[in-house]
């Protein structure tokens, strides 16, 4: 087949010519098998699979060797959408003819057509088209070979078991808000390493996902409240801290729970991205009750850095105090108060600091961010070190946004808050 493939033309896939019919049965029997091409359906195959859907869907109509090609070709892994009538009747057509395509996107295919209702659909939604063209989905479990599918904007309307049986998928997108789904239902692609659904239906308990602990790489769920307003996704967070293989997880918008100080040297070891909702303690964002409590958290979770060797991922996560904590008090409008906390590093050296958040509403501008001084966690490099001079420099551009907060290296009382606003206001005004 190799030898074949530097043939610039179709000439060595096409049979022979037959020869003129010549007395003998020698020469029959020679006629009849140059009749024959000189490759096999399964050769075929091999050659049709380094073209792309549209032109295997043509070559198979030259004979019947090459149809039979065609059926066996395992498709290269290109973007097939099938966004209109049009797309959705060629894909009926490979169903049996090309079967093995790897790759398959099923979208929105016009006014005044749907695809037939799963079990259990939304009833309100079974009225929205009185007289609906109503196309068949199930035809998707034709494609045995397939690894990647996305459902986006589909007009689905219920559940759908035979589209999770994909023993070979390793990609499954879902966008699609009628279409209902449990996270279990995800056991029969056990190879899946990148699932991402957003404003679909699914529900269940992420300990489900624990079915593919060695395969998964990414996941991302951001579901919709159900009819109850509740938020049919949970679990706690940490089921999935053993996955070997895990870079990204995003759990936006579920009813998913846990503690980030759960997590020790051991867990999560590959990740590289981390999203989860407010209800988790200590996620990006968090709001706490005291202060104190602030501080305490950020020197536990310094020593969970020091485990993991690896700060990079909290980087850019802030917490900040409730506006219901007792520690809580009104700013004199301008600057605003240094009541939320992030980690700061320079160079090889980390810390942390106070800041106020920068807040522009429609008939007020607070400001620049006013920041306090850090609270070195690590020590500073050594003067000999090759890194110092570029910690020195870094350092230096750090200090110069502090301005209103020099000094402190935490929220000021509310007292000191004030004297330090008349010293201001002196200062920039002359009052």
């Amino acid at each position: 087949v190799g030898r074949h493939l530097l043939v610039p033309s179709y000439e060595l896939m096409m049979p022979h010519s037959k020869k003129p019919r010549l007395t003998g049965s020698n020469d029959d029997a020679e006629a009849s098998s140059d009749a024959r091409p000189i490759l096999s359906a399964d050769e075929f195959a091999c050659i049709l699979g380094f073209l792309p859907p549209k032109q295997i869907m043509c070559l198979r109509r030259v004979c019947k060797t090459w149809r039979e090609a065609a059926k066996k070709t395992i498709v290269p892994i290109v973007d097939f959408n099938v966004d209109s009538i049009d797309k959705y009747n060629a894909l009926n057509v490979m169903a049996t003819a090309m079967p093995n395509l790897q790759q398959i996107k099923i979208s929105h295919l016009g006014q005044g057509h749907k695809y037939n209702d799963g079990e259990d659909p939304y009833e309100e939604e079974r009225t929205l088209l009185t007289t609906p063209s109503i196309h068949d989905i199930e035809i998707l479990s034709n494609f045995s070979k397939l690894r990647i599918l996305e459902v986006t904007y589909a007009p689905m309307n219920g559940r759908y078991p035979s589209l999770f049986q994909f023993s070979l998928l390793r990609q499954l997108k879902i966008c699609s808000m009628r279409m209902k789904w449990d996270l279990d239902m995800l056991e029969g692609s056990p190879l899946l390493e990148e699932l991402y659904c957003e404003n679909c239906g699914v529900a269940g308990n992420v300990n489900s996902l624990r079915a593919l602990k060695g395969t998964l790489t990414k996941v991302t769920i951001i579901c919709i409240r159900n009819g109850s307003g509740n938020l049919p996704v949970r679990g706690d967070f940490m089921d999935l801290a053993d996955f070997p293989r895990l870079k990204a997880l995003c759990l936006d918008d579920t009813a998913v729970t846990g503690n980030l100080l759960d997590i020790d040297e051991h867990h999560f070891p590959q990740l590289q991205s981390l999203s989860l909702p407010d209800q988790v303690y200590g996620v990006d964002g968090y709001k706490f009750q005291r202060i104190a409590e602030m501080t305490d958290f950020i020197h536990k979770l310094y020593h969970l850095i020091q485990k993991r060797r690896s700060p990079k991922l909290l980087l850019n996560w802030t917490w900040h105090l409730s506006e219901d904590s007792p520690d809580w008090y009104r700013s004199m409008r301008y600057p605003q108060l240094p009541f939320s906390i992030e980690l700061v590093k320079v160079g090889s050296r980390l810390g942390y600091r106070w800041f106020g958040v920068y807040v522009v509403r429609s008939d007020d501008d607070d400001g620049p961010t006013q920041y306090c001084e850090i609270n070195w966690l690590d020590r500073e490099p050594e003067k000999e070190s090759s890194g110092y001079k570029i910690y020195i420099q870094k350092l230096e551009r750090i200090q110069r946004d502090i301005d209103f907060y020099k000094g402190c290296s935490q929220p000021p009382t509310q007292d000191e808050y004030r004297r330090r606003r008349v010293e201001f206001d002196r200062e920039i005004f002359g009052w």
